[in-house]
């Protein structure tokens, strides 16, 4: 992709996230969005820290089992 392009795809994914936060700070159910959203975050965010995990046990069994 050239640099217009690429300058052209960030300038549209800032401005429906811009779109988004305008609706959801508008909207009334703004506390309920936040928690939706804040409970998603948690979930990915431990989903990572398993998947961390598991990689750097898998990581350390295949050094062990190189040395």
């Amino acid at each position: 992709m050239n640099k217009t392009g690429s300058n052209l795809l960030f300038l549209a994914i800032g401005a429906a996230l811009g779109a988004a936060v305008g609706y959801i700070a508008a909207s009334d159910k703004k506390e309920e969005w936040l928690k939706d959203i804040n409970s998603l975050v948690d979930k990915v965010k431990g989903n990572v820290k398993s998947a961390a995990h598991r990689s750097r046990e898998r990581i350390d069994d295949l050094r062990n089992d190189v040395e």
